[in-house]
């Protein structure tokens, strides 16, 4: 009877600590942001732009999530932009026209980003071709090929290195001189009928260096990426941040595979209004030495945050403008940024009215992010 009472005494302990330990259920959280970004299309028509970055996080950890960039969103000719087939690069066009019953290849254009026989470096490129004449017969050497970026004829070697990714969707496994056009354009279901070339137009896409067909693909890789590496809001807002900036190399561009799409400052801006409700400009700190106040400033770019650091001397006068943080276009906003810039000089000789300090053109977005933070340090000093 002892015995038993010992393991009946254990096992009424057992269950109680059971009944008082608890399993910690996981915390869901919905997240959901929308940013419109306005501009003008390369057309030079008016477009708005509205990122919708919305989800559930378990525990932190990003476990659904929608990311859609919807053009003209409320408007009668609203679209995804994940419709659109091709996107910048990874796309042909094909035209063919019948003149007198012969037909006319007139455009076979593809664009994209290319490393040309020879060079170490690869550049993004936009090529066509054209062939009076188009035979079944008609070979790829036969092909006038144009390059728009120099405006000039193409050897034949980077024009098969152009070509080769349209190949490889016309199941062509090297692409020479004597290929048939008839079986490069195979792609073109609309234009390759029965062995046969027909007159009109028709658009492909392709996968290119390292980038989707579409840009659909390339943002459904880049959800595919956070979902498969666990990662948090703050996770990607770093990776926007820091990773396939405007400025990088399409070569250096391959943390996500199958996405060439540049994270400029409106990816960025869209997660951190999911993590934060909404977007920080302003004064972020202030610091004296030798008689001079240096105002530090978080302001919005186009490739996302610039801090400026405005320098007055002992008479509230600037005395020096310095961009320490941002992700501006190179060749573009990132020549405004620079260190002794025209824009900042214009900045500092233009302070006693900010706001008339011409923007530049081209960059406007970052002209007008750096006006505004200097015209707040100025507001900040007059304030002290």
């Amino acid at each position: 009877m002892k015995k038993l009472f010992s393991l009946l005494t254990v096992g009424t302990l057992v269950l109680a600590l059971g009944a008082c330990s608890t399993t910690k259920e996981p915390v869901v959280e919905e997240f959901s942001a929308e940013y419109e970004m306005k501009g003008t299309t390369s057309a030079g028509l008016p477009k708005n732009d509205t990122f919708i970055f919305e989800g559930e996080t378990t525990d932190g950890i990003i476990t659904k999530l929608n990311f859609d960039i919807i053009r003209n969103k409320g408007l009668e000719d609203e679209y995804s932009k994940k419709d659109l087939y091709g996107y910048e690069m990874n796309v042909s066009d094909g035209a063919i026209e019948e003149v007198n019953g012969a037909l006319n290849l007139t455009n076979l254009s593809a664009s994209g980003f290319v490393k040309y026989p020879g060079t170490d470096s690869g550049v993004q490129f936009m090529v066509r071709a054209s062939l009076e004449g188009l035979t079944p017969e008609s070979t790829f050497a036969d092909l006038v090929v144009f390059d728009l970026s120099t405006q000039s004829t193409m050897e034949l070697e980077n024009a098969i290195a152009a070509y080769s990714y349209l190949a490889a969707e016309s199941g062509i496994e090297e692409l020479t001189g004597d290929t048939l056009v008839i079986d490069l354009m195979s792609a073109f279901d609309e234009l390759v009928v029965d062995g046969a070339f027909v007159a009109g137009e028709q658009r492909v896409s392709y996968a290119g260096y390292n980038g989707g067909r579409s840009y659909g693909e390339q943002i459904d890789a880049i959800v595919d990426y956070i979902l498969a590496n666990d990662m948090t809001l703050e996770d990607v807002y770093d990776m926007f941040r820091t990773v396939n900036q405007q400025s990088t190399p399409i070569e250096e561009r391959d943390v996500i595979s199958g996405a060439t799409i540049s994270f400029v400052g409106d990816f960025q801006r869209t997660v951190y209004l999911a993590i934060h409700g909404e977007l920080f400009e302003g004064v972020t700190n202030a610091t004296e030495a030798d008689g001079s106040t240096t105002v530090e400033v978080v302001t919005q770019g186009y490739g996302g945050e610039i801090e400026t650091h405005v320098t007055f001397d002992a008479d509230n006068t600037i005395t020096a403008i310095s961009v320490r943080d941002d992700q501006e276009s190179e060749g573009v906003g990132a020549v405004l940024t620079a260190d002794g810039s025209d824009f900042l000089n214009s900045l500092i000789e233009g302070q006693s009215d900010i706001e008339s300090v011409e923007v530049s053109s081209g960059a406007t977005v970052t002209s007008e992010a750096l006006k505004k933070a200097v015209q707040m340090a100025i507001d900040y000093m007059n304030e002290k």
